[in-house]
């Protein structure tokens, strides 16, 4: 996973982590989210920490969990097809 982290611009991880947090809150399943993945994101908040390559990797493993399609979207959106067709290979 750091792997396709590290192909994202850094000058989208503030979009990009605004989008995964709103879709992962309003996803209708509340417990979609393994609770392990839940704390490492609050850790995460509290620490300012969700703009960073560690905070975008637990975003996007949070949201694929929640909402695949979703998280492929937002992904389309900001122009990271090379990061779908990555995720999609390792799942």
């Amino acid at each position: 996973m750091e792997s396709v982290v590290d192909n994202i611009p850094v000058s989208l991880y503030e979009e990009l982590s605004k989008n995964l947090v709103d879709s992962i809150l309003d996803n209708e399943k509340k417990d979609a989210v393994p609770t392990e993945v839940a704390k490492r994101i609050i850790y995460l908040w509290r620490q300012d920490q969700l703009k960073t390559p560690a905070g975008i990797k637990t975003l996007i493993e949070a949201s694929l969990t929640a909402n695949p399609e979703e998280t492929y979207q937002i992904l389309n959106q900001l122009g990271l097809e090379e990061t779908i067709i990555s995720l999609r290979a390792i799942q």
